[in-house]
């Protein structure tokens, strides 16, 4: 059986749509994860953006389904 691996945009809430997401988080292991949030914290520091040390990350890969 196989599963789901997308999501509907929240601004479709009836699924009508052919617009869905996957949510690369989901799929990341530990390591890229820290790779990536190692490369958005240099980003965050070269642009001199200041956060409050409570963030999160999001990754989205859109697409379409037929």
């Amino acid at each position: 059986m196989n599963q789901v691996k997308y999501t509907f945009p929240s601004d479709d809430p009836y699924k009508e749509g052919n617009e869905i997401y996957y949510n690369m988080v989901e799929f990341l292991n530990d390591s890229e994860l820290h790779q990536i949030w190692e490369i958005v914290g240099k980003a965050c520091d070269r642009e001199n953006i200041v956060t409050s040390g409570n963030e999160s990350l999001s990754v989205r890969v859109y697409d379409e389904v037929s």
